[in-house]
């Protein structure tokens, strides 16, 4: 048999008891659905699987996940969803929390950028007039705040129900904003829905016939729905139309909308103070976060710090292949699976006639012990905007069975003698396997 045969076969018995688990779906998982955490505490709805654990709040009171490997409890991923944020792109497409579109930082960006340079050159009663409106912004033009905080505000949940292809393919279930209690950022209600599907097996989902990606089994995918935003920006058009008619000329697109997530890990023994955050606008389980680093695309970036008050969101950098998913991961000081957080650089935004995909801009900041995460949408008007973002663990350790932990070993040591036998020879060896 020759050199590059043996090499391949050995090479494909280390991924093929992978791949025969991985493919076909008779080995996904059967999970149970617990009207209970794992405290006892009915506050919790669980899906319990043999891999992954998830809860969120019972009747979807708040977006919030916890997740963990079955086998070490003691090390609970956070994901809590805190609100949005519209925010202005004169500068940057990337969120920062200095270009809220605040009335203050409204007024200050059109003051600054168009306005003071131009106002000798308008004549004076228009210039008093624009002066007037400047200053008074929401007075004239009903301004709402730029923050819709998730915690504020009342959800729904519908599910969680089986999806299935002959035997259930995924879990779905969708968190659905209903109330808000502020009277101005009432147009959120019934338009902000986070629609999830928990996969048991591993699957492709095909986006809108744009883009496809592979979705692994026990992952959790939570598709981003926004309907019917009101923007500042646009509430203001009838002053930017003032300054038009007098010669300057202000984009009338300039911002955006940022989804603001925490990103943290607790023990077990703290699962009441994630439980409080549940009826709680600013919880509690980010300051009992045990989170030192994550892995930001390959690279560590330490979380000890505060940075929130002194630095700005540190931004990342999109990739120009959008079917590659960007990927954060928790750093584990353990043998524990890594959790992960995942979200394609593009979403789609879409009316009954057109669809059209967008950029997706992301930065982060260290807030101590956790991470602040920010995903920054463009302005998409009165579309709707869709974007599909993950959690899950690092490895499905279903893939590793005990029998095929012995062949993985036995395969590796075979090739390491191998490797070894052809490097005494001084002869190049390329082991190619299945992608």
């Amino acid at each position: 048999m020759g050199t590059t045969v043996v090499l391949a076969i050995l090479a494909t018995s280390l991924v093929f008891p992978v791949a025969a688990q991985t493919t076909g779906g008779q080995n996904r998982e059967h999970p149970e659905i617990l009207p209970h955490g794992p405290n006892g505490s009915n506050n919790w709805t669980w899906i319990k699987t043999d891999t992954i654990n998830l809860i969120f709040p019972a009747g979807g009171r708040k977006p919030m996940f916890l997740w963990w490997y079955a086998e070490d409890p003691s090390n609970i991923y956070a994901l809590k969803y805190k609100g949005l944020i519209e925010f202005m792109t004169f500068a940057t497409p990337y969120y920062q929390h200095v270009y809220e579109a605040t009335e203050f930082k409204l007024r200050t960006a059109l003051n600054s950028g168009y306005f003071e340079p131009s106002q000798y050159q308008i004549r004076q009663q228009a210039r008093l007039r624009i002066q007037q409106r400047l200053m008074n912004l929401a007075f004239f033009y009903g301004l709402h705040k730029p923050y819709l905080p998730f915690g504020a505000c009342e959800w729904s949940l519908s599910g969680p129900v089986e999806v299935p292809d002959g035997s259930p393919l995924y879990l779905s279930f969708n968190f659905t904003l209903v109330g808000v209690p502020f009277p101005n950022l009432k147009f959120a209600e019934n338009n902000v829905i986070i629609r999830c599907r928990f996969y048991l097996v591993e699957t492709t989902e095909d986006v809108g016939g744009f883009y496809t990606y592979s979705v692994g089994e026990g992952e959790l995918k939570m598709d981003l729905i926004v309907k019917n935003w009101t923007w500042n920006l646009d509430l203001i058009q009838p002053l930017l139309g003032e300054f038009a008619d007098n010669g300057i000329e202000i984009p009338t697109n300039r911002t955006g909308l940022a989804l603001w997530m925490n990103l943290a890990s607790i023990s077990l023994e703290k699962l009441d103070f994630a439980e409080q955050d549940i009826d709680a606008e600013n919880g509690s389980v980010e300051t009992q976060s045990m989170t030192q680093n994550m892995y930001v695309e390959g690279a560590q970036v330490s979380l000890a710090q505060n940075n929130t008050q002194s630095n700005l969101e540190e931004p990342l950098r999109n990739r120009a292949n959008m079917r590659e998913r960007f990927r954060l991961r928790f750093a584990t000081p353990d043998a524990s699976l890594a959790g992960f957080f995942k979200y394609v650089p593009k979403a789609l935004v879409y009316d009954d006639a057109t669809t059209t995909v967008v950029d997706v801009r992301a930065s982060y900041i260290s807030a101590g012990s956790h991470m602040r995460l920010f995903l920054a949408y463009p302005y998409f008007g009165n579309k709707t905007l869709e974007h599909d973002p993950s959690l899950g663990l690092e490895i499905e350790p279903t893939l590793l069975t005990s029998e095929s932990l012995l062949i993985l070993v036995g395969s590796i040591s075979t090739v390491t003698i191998v490797i070894a036998v052809y490097k005494w020879k001084r002869k190049t060896i390329n082991i190619v396997g299945p992608n």
